[in-house]
């Protein structure tokens, strides 16, 4: 399996993300101090070996976590509807790879210790080599 599939399809996530109306004030590869709310984190993303017969291919799992201000379940909420809308059953252009099926497996949010509002939404897409 190419390494090189996790970064062309990080930016590809970013790309639609930042293209979409989420209504963050901003999507970050790692968690920020004192960020202001509410925001975006991509989480892990998961290869694994997705080969067919004929062709190679990747299986990825997305993590994708949204973060509110205490007491603000339901613009964490909003926030999760917009991820959906913008890559559930969508084609996502990664370069050098042919993109098919990207689903929402799950998504969730609970307070976290200090009461912010932590969401996560779990995806799968399916990535085969160009």
């Amino acid at each position: 399996m190419p390494a090189d599939v996790a970064a062309p399809l990080q930016t590809a996530l970013f790309a639609r993300l930042s293209g979409a109306s989420l209504g963050v004030q901003g999507i970050h590869d790692v968690a920020q101090q004192g960020a202001a709310f509410p925001y975006v984190v991509m989480g892990r993303v998961i290869l694994t070996n997705g080969d067919t017969k004929s062709t190679p291919g990747h299986r990825a799992l997305i993590r994708i976590h949204s973060f509110s201000a205490k007491g603000q379940v339901l613009k964490v909420r909003q926030i999760q509807g917009a991820i959906y809308a913008a890559l559930h059953d969508q084609v996502l252009g990664v370069s050098g790879f042919s993109n098919f099926i990207l689903r929402r497996e799950f998504s969730d949010c609970w307070p976290d210790a200090d009461g912010k509002i932590h969401g996560v939404c779990e995806y799968r897409a399916l990535i085969e080599s160009a």
